[in-house]
């Protein structure tokens, strides 16, 4: 275990059971705010800014008391989802307009769902109580193309053909949105999707009502307007009942589906990656091979470097994908990881979460022949 990993562990050790190793700064500082609206991914939005928050003394890093009616949860204050799905967290994510209160992946459970004009305060809990992990993942992208001057327009739109297990060359991408222009890539994305034929689209973000909101680029409308988009809007959560009926009769729809394929969110991060490395382990890539496509992804944002930056990439496996893995898989010691029989594994979820033998034999003929 890496000096970062070991960090990481005791940080979430100090959420799971709630208290702190001292250097308690008690009750200050200490802000007021209300919940103001929830987002498309169930997490309350607070009438706070980052801004708000360092006035009052808050820092990314520190470990925070936030008190919502009578419930108080201890929880880190970040820049990004750096805890494990189900696990609360305050983040001032770059592209939010204010703090939110959410937990990873998931978003809020139910019953703290609906609440919105109900008063949060947020005290200190303990000052920079996880600011290793804050520092080790603090990551931010930017969405200027100028300033990626190293990367080509595909890199920089996040795209690229999966190459893994024995996905047939020319049949799968992935990308960020190529829909919608929010983080100013869509228009690259689509210009590498028509230069690459790609036919059928996985877009893992958006409903019908957002697609018909957006000013797309040319080729994303042809696709569009062709029928050739199966919608399937995921929260980043493969454990969860509605994640697996919505993507199982997803990549049933797929396989009858003309290829070239393309899967997408929005950033093309998470959620493609969680559904990337499903359909690489069934095509019977190696735990390397899912790992190497994976963090890719974290190199065209963030420069991020799996020989330079180890603990960082070590971390966000921990964090990200290697419990989708372990789900899939069915197994719960990441250590066994690198030794799973990825396509018998995956090949098992899926039937257990409805698809037939004859479905998954159709999908992996649609992704190994070209």
């Amino acid at each position: 275990m890496t000096k970062l990993q070991s960090v990481l562990f005791v940080c979430l050790l100090i959420l799971v059971t709630s208290c702190s190793n001292g250097n308690n700064t008690g009750e200050e500082p200490m802000l007021k705010g209300i919940i103001s609206m929830y987002n498309e991914y169930d997490g309350a939005m607070l009438d706070l800014t980052e801004a708000d928050m360092e006035k009052a003394g808050f820092t990314l890093g520190d470990l925070i008391s936030l008190t919502l009616d009578d419930n108080t949860f201890v929880v880190p204050y970040y820049d990004g989802y750096y805890t494990h799905g189900g696990e609360y967290l305050l983040v001032a994510y770059p592209t939010y307009p204010s703090i939110c209160f959410t937990a990873s992946n998931t978003g809020l459970p139910p019953e703290l769902r609906d609440l919105v004009g109900h008063a949060v305060t947020v005290r200190m809990k303990e000052k920079g109580g996880c600011l290793d992990v804050q520092t080790a993942m603090s990551m931010t992208y930017s969405n200027d193309r100028n300033d990626y001057s190293g990367l080509t327009d595909t890199e920089f739109a996040n795209a690229r053909a999966v190459k893994a297990g024995n996905i047939a060359s020319g049949v799968l991408y992935r990308s960020s949105t190529p829909f919608s222009n929010e983080i100013n890539r869509a228009y690259y994305v689509s210009e590498y999707l028509e230069s690459e034929k790609v036919t059928t689209v996985l877009n893992l973000a958006d409903t019908e009502e957002k697609m018909l909101t957006y000013d797309m680029p040319t080729y994303s409308r042809t696709l569009w307007n062709a029928g050739n988009v199966i919608l399937c809007p995921l929260k980043a959560d493969p454990t969860a009942d509605d994640y697996n009926e919505q993507l199982i009769a997803a990549l049933k729809e797929l396989s009858s589906r003309p290829a070239p394929y393309v899967v997408h969110c929005i950033e093309g991060k998470d959620r493609t990656g969680y559904v990337c490395a499903l359909l690489e382990g069934l095509c019977g890539a190696t735990y390397e091979e899912i790992v190497t496509d994976y963090l890719i992804t974290y190199g065209n944002y963030y420069g991020v470097n799996p020989e330079k930056d180890r603990d960082v990439c070590n971390t966000l496996l921990s964090l990200k994908l290697n419990p989708c893995l372990m789900y899939y898989a069915g197994i719960n010691d990441e250590a066994q990881l690198p030794d799973v029989d990825y396509a018998k594994a995956f090949s098992s979820y899926l039937l257990s979460h409805g698809m037939s033998r004859q479905e998954i034999d159709a999908l992996i003929q649609a992704l190994t022949v070209f």
